[in-house]
């Protein structure tokens, strides 16, 4: 049975976890087990997905600012 533990930055909408948990346990399922993670409400394949505050990142011994990451992850950094 896979686990998978997904992490973003910030926070997502209801809709973006439901469409998010609902793809990649899709996904993971027809390649790892070839089961339909919808047949069911539990299914086969599980999905946790970790909400990361910006304040709570670092890398170097530091945290990182916030401005930081999002110039990282905009590739202006």
């Amino acid at each position: 049975m896979p686990f998978i533990n997904i992490k973003v930055l910030g926070s997502l909408s209801d809709e973006q976890k439901s469409e998010m948990i609902s793809r990649v346990s899709e996904a993971v399922a027809d390649v790892v087990t070839g089961d339909n993670p919808t047949e069911n409400l539990i299914g086969s394949t599980w999905c946790v997905i970790q909400e990361i505050n910006y304040g709570d990142w670092g890398g170097g011994g530091n945290v990182i600012p916030e401005e930081a990451l999002k110039a990282a992850i905009e590739g202006t950094a």
